[in-house]
C-alpha cells in the first residue's frame, strides 16, 4: 500500500474480516501509518464476516459509508 503514503487527504478505509487478498492486519498497519500523518483523519470500519468483495454484506457496507456521508458533512 506504498501508493497510499502519504495520503494527501481525510478518507474512510472498509474492509472485512474475512477478506484475504487485503487481509486485516495489512490494513490495520496501512490505517495505523495513514493516522500518524499530521493534518490527516482516516476513518476505519470492519464489517464482521466480509470477504473482499463484501458478498453478502453490501447492506453493511452501503451502511458504513452511509454513516461516514452524514457524520463528515455534520448531519445527524
Amino acid at each position: 500500500f506504498n501508493f497510499l503514503a502519504p495520503c494527501p487527504s481525510p478518507g474512510l478505509i472498509i474492509n472485512g474480516t474475512e477478506d484475504i487478498v487485503a487481509p486485516k492486519p495489512d490494513i490495520q498497519k496501512l490505517v495505523d501509518r495513514l493516522k500518524s500523518q499530521k493534518g490527516i483523519e482516516i476513518n476505519h470500519s470492519l464489517i464482521d464476516g466480509a470477504n473482499h468483495f463484501f458478498d453478502n454484506e453490501i447492506e453493511s457496507l452501503n451502511e458504513e459509508i452511509s454513516k461516514y456521508i452524514l457524520r463528515t458533512l455534520n448531519i445527524d
